[in-house]
């Protein structure tokens, strides 16, 4: 009871003259709550995962500035790493991260990707519907319970932000007899053996207000550039491997190991149904944990990552696993002559969306369940005039900030029901009644307003069952969309793709499922937060709103060529008034739809 209670009330801060932090709000009990029980000399909060003992605080503190790396060239780094340091906690432990902001004239948040944030919504890191955005010379405590073992990954809100290096893993672990396939490995090293990959740009992206849609991918990296990553193993044992695809672009990347295979056992930081392949495929944002035994001759072998299309087509970065014993310098001096080449069948690789739940299909009862569609599109016809593209807030009610944006985008925007996302002018979450009427537009309801972009928000309440319908319509592009839903994981209900490729309008949408047309997941369908959408298709998802709060539902991979993707999902809640009193305020901010994507 003590631990739910903190968890409603734990709260972030502050700018660097605010009076509110964490201390002041926290429980009289919370000193005996986060008190270290665990008999070790070891106070980190890496470490061995065990039964009746209480959580640690594990704090942090992230110092986000630009960087020049060895080529000259200008990135964002963490503590001066990029990625930045790994959060590797234990379940129910506490995660309390001091973000100070050292980028000159950006704003910035960090969003915990997969973490539910049970109890604490304000927590979730999206400017202008959780929180503030954090200024420049300010700081901001992020605090929450990892109320769910799994492998997540940290990430600038920020598209730009997170491609120039804002990023890095976060996994929580449990006790091992909670682990549901224990018994198909002999490790699980998660500090040493979480590969995440990454694209490396030719130019830093955040500030820059050329077109983007002309900048690409030049390569990609596996744990930074620094230095080739490397898995050490013992002959004929077995080991747990966590994959995240940590890039920001519609970048779909193919992970193998020479002469190996690997087992799935869990997609997005939820246990799975094990199944054997060569080729794992992780589309942006998605992580899948897997298993891989050391069954080979002793020697080194290469770990690849290969981009699959998108703008990553024909870009490759590798890592090592190296069996004990052997010198690794021989593959380096070999490097030069690897002529290996990349042929899959993409039906042959493991994908999140193909995997079975160890649970079953929860019956919700069909006469519970509300349906909603969203069409994705890219739009290429849009005008500026007559739209209005100024930012209306109290500290700036009548000024234009910046160019109207459409007029930039040769290439067209994405949108969801023919808009784009407009970030509110208060944080939705926390003042919603300060949120300008005029630009809020229902899903459902979008044709009621003239203006591109709204704060589309999805209204329900809590333990509504939603179903919603992603439906990649095609007209506009050929392009494959990846959405992340924050707060919680969905039910993936539906994967369907046209398979004449041609564009698939609402009325075809309807036909389909009305006519039963449509192959359901009946039993066991994977959970995730990352769903991926063919063109000219769509993926049913369903999700029960057991957690108040505003979770985004967004097209992070769209946002970095585009206009922000996204509808807010709204499960309304009063907030105490202590949380609020400790929040820093968003008087002085600048436009966040400018500054942020």
């Amino acid at each position: 009871m003590r631990l739910l209670v903190f968890c409603l009330l734990v709260v972030t801060n502050f700018s660097d003259n605010g009076k509110a932090s964490i201390d002041s709000v926290l429980p009289a009990s919370a000193n005996v709550l986060l008190e270290d029980t665990t008999r070790s000399i070891d106070n980190s909060c890496y470490r061995p995962c065990k039964l009746n003992v209480k959580p640690r605080k594990c704090e942090y503190k992230f110092r986000i500035q630009p960087t020049v790396n060895d080529d000259g060239k200008t990135i964002i780094s963490i503590n001066d790493m990029v990625p930045g340091p790994s959060i590797n906690v234990c379940m129910n432990d506490i995660i309390v991260v001091e973000v100070e902001n050292r980028i000159p004239d950006q704003d910035i948040a960090l969003h915990w990707h997969g973490v539910e944030q049970k109890g604490t919504p304000f927590m979730d890191g999206v400017p202008m519907v959780t929180q503030c955005p954090i200024g420049f010379g300010s700081k901001y405590k992020y605090a929450f319970r990892a109320s769910k073992p799994g492998t997540f990954f940290y990430h600038a809100d920020s598209v730009q932000h997170q491609s120039d290096g804002i990023f890095g893993a976060l996994m929580v672990n449990q006790p091992a007899p909670f682990e549901p396939h224990v018994d198909l490995y002999h490790y699980d090293r998660s500090e040493e053996h979480t590969l995440i990959i990454a694209a490396d740009f030719s130019e830093t992206l955040t500030g820059n207000l050329e077109n983007l849609s002309e900048i690409k991918p030049v390569a990609l990296n596996i744990n930074g550039d620094t230095d080739i990553a490397k898995i050490f193993v013992m002959e004929n044992f077995a080991y747990r491997l966590r994959l995240i695809n940590a890039i920001a672009a519609e970048c779909p990347v193919v992970y193998s190991i020479d002469a190996h295979h690997v087992t799935a056992i869990a997609t997005d930081g939820n246990p799975v149904k094990p199944v054997t392949a060569e080729h794992i495929l992780l589309y942006p944002g998605e992580r899948m944990d897997v298993v891989v035994r050391a069954s080979q001759p002793a020697g080194g072998y290469w770990a690849r990552a290969r981009g699959y299309g998108g703008a990553c087509a024909g870009l490759s970065a590798r890592a090592m696993l190296l069996y004990s014993g052997f010198n690794y310098t021989a593959m380096l001096v070999d490097e030069e002559k690897d002529d290996y080449s990349f042929e899959m069948d993409p039906s042959s690789a493991i994908h999140g969306q193909g995997l079975e739940s160890l649970n079953e299909e929860t019956d919700y009862g069909a006469e519970t369940i509300k349906s909603v569609y969203l069409g994705v599109d890219r739009t290429n016809d849009l005008k500026d005039e007559p739209n209005d593209f100024r930012y209306i807030s109290d500290a700036m009610p009548k000024k234009p900030f910046f160019p109207a944006p459409i007029a930039l985008r040769t290439d067209g925007v994405v949108q969801i029901n023919g808009k784009s996302f407009l970030y509110p002018n208060a944080p939705l979450l926390l003042y919603p009644k300060e949120v300008r009427a005029e630009t809020i537009c229902a899903v459902g309801e979008e044709d009621e307003r003239r203006d591109p972009q709204c704060v589309q928000v999805l209204n329900a309440e809590r333990n509504d069952v939603i179903e919603l319908a992603l439906v990649n319509e095609g007209f506009g592009s050929n392009d494959t969309y990846t959405f992340h839903m924050h707060g919680s994981s969905v039910q993936i209900v539906a994967t369907w793709q046209n398979p004449a490729r041609t564009p698939l309008s609402k009325a075809d949408f309807l036909k389909l499922t009305n006519e039963n047309n449509v192959v359901s997941k009946s039993a066991n369908p994977p959970l995730k937060d990352t769903i991926v959408v063919p063109n000219k298709g769509f993926t049913i998802i369903r999700m029960r709103l057991s957690q108040p709060g505003a979770w985004m539902l967004e097209c992070r991979s769209c946002s970095l060529y585009s206009l922000p993707t996204a509808v807010v999902v709204n499960v309304p809640q009063t907030l105490p008034k202590s949380v609020l009193d400790s929040l820093p305020k968003c008087g002085n901010y600048r436009p966040p739809d400018v500054l942020l994507h």
